[in-house]
């Protein structure tokens, strides 16, 4: 492959939409973050919690599985 495949010039950043005017504190490294981000951009940790029944779902899901194999 030639080194002129991919132009990395053309590649377009969008522009971010983080109100850093109205700041929180990051529950896992309490640095002040942006309002309305959903990641920390300092520690990485994602602030959008899961529901808690997709994970009670899959926790399920896999010790079904595992009894399956087992019998």
């Amino acid at each position: 492959m030639s080194e002129d495949y991919f132009d990395f010039q053309t590649v377009d950043e969008q522009p971010e939409d983080l109100d850093f005017d109205n700041l929180k504190q990051c529950p896992h490294c309490k640095k002040p973050i942006p309002q309305n981000s959903l990641s920390c951009l300092y520690c990485g940790n994602s602030l959008v919690e899961r529901p808690r029944w997709i994970i009670w779902v899959s926790i399920i899901v896999i010790i079904a599985f595992l009894l399956l194999i087992l019998l």
